[in-house]
């Protein structure tokens, strides 16, 4: 027979999370000393000290208590979503989603999810997150979310995810550009071209070499961490690059034309996922949002809809690396 109670592990993760009996015991809503005599009582039925007590800062979980906090997370994670099944039984989908959102994909999913899926369901508490992904899935991990919008190739080792789109890398030309007419391209014509990159993790660290198995070394001659900003110098001549998200009109914020046209040839697809832990059986409300992107990303289209992310490019399939690179300007 289990000798702790839910409610123990439940005051404990509060105890971790905030580093501090008192803490602790104003957002539990009770009393200091009532939760100090819980954890008291907790230690002493699982014969170990599972945090150490300091006048000045707080508590310090022991090793121990930290195995100990990975493994009663999911429990009281669990315990919460049986209550919340229940509830969503009877009433539809209610109660808290945590979502997380890869930085790049927000000005393209975000919108849509709002729209789409949290204002029709108004008894959802559903929080948005933005960040970098790997970031995102440890906090997945560790229970402070339900899911993360991301790319196939930012997935961690332990965490289930499903496929929502399909991305297909694209060349981004001038309107004004000899090939901008084409219906395709081989990348090896553009060789000698000047190329604008989007400077960030994952096109750093990936897209030189998945270009160059696809036949191109591209020569880069400017960069931007912004997607906006790598597409306007594009449009005013200054080089091409390779994108797979296509926003609905081809002009550059500034107003100038733009011409996408397909890669001739086999080139890696970037999917966009949605992951979420293995370790936990998804809600209700977690399978209506992953039926929602499948959906939305389904729908989609090269107008606008969710697509496949910016940092992808020939051959990626959204590699890992999230961070936002520098600031526009030429290859130091």
């Amino acid at each position: 027979m289990v000798k702790f109670t839910l409610k123990q592990i439940q005051y404990f993760v509060a105890v971790a999370d905030h580093s501090s009996i008192s803490a602790a015991a104003t957002a539990s809503h009770i009393s200091q000393a009532a939760m100090s005599q819980a954890l008291s009582d907790l230690e002493r039925v699982v014969g170990a000290q599972l945090v150490v007590r300091h006048r000045s800062r707080g508590v310090v979980l022991t090793g121990v208590g930290q195995q100990f906090l990975a493994d009663v997370r999911g429990l009281v994670r669990h315990a919460g979503e049986v209550q919340n099944s229940i509830i969503e039984r009877q009433q539809g989908l209610v109660g808290p989603l945590a979502i997380g959102c890869y930085s790049t994909l927000a000005a393209f999913w975000v919108p849509v999810i709002s729209e789409r899926f949290i204002k029709p369901n108004p008894r959802l508490d559903v929080t948005m997150e933005e960040g970098e992904a790997v970031q995102l899935q440890h906090r997945m991990q560790e229970g402070s979310l339900d899911a993360v919008l991301t790319h196939t190739r930012h997935l961690l080792p332990g965490v289930q995810a499903r496929t929502v789109k399909v991305g297909r890398p694209y060349v981004l030309l001038a309107a004004g550009h000899p090939l901008a007419s084409r219906k395709s391209i081989r990348l090896a014509e553009l060789a000698t071209e000047d190329f604008v990159s989007l400077d960030i993790p994952s096109v750093r660290d990936n897209q030189l070499v998945n270009l160059r198995l696809s036949g191109l070394d591209p020569k880069i001659a400017w960069r931007s961490s912004s997607f906006e900003a790598v597409r306007g110098m594009v449009a005013r001549g200054l080089g091409y690059t390779v994108l797979v998200q296509r926003p609905p009109v081809n002009t550059s914020y500034d107003g100038l034309p733009l011409a996408t046209v397909e890669i001739d040839g086999t080139v890696g697809h970037s999917d966009i996922c949605v992951a979420y832990a293995s370790v936990t059986r998804p809600s209700l409300r977690l399978r209506a949002f992953l039926d929602f992107c499948a959906e939305a990303g389904t729908a989609g289209d090269s107008a606008g809809s969710p697509v496949a992310g910016p940092e992808a490019a020939a051959g990626d399939a959204a590699a890992a690396g999230q961070t936002p690179g520098r600031t526009t300007g030429p290859p130091q």
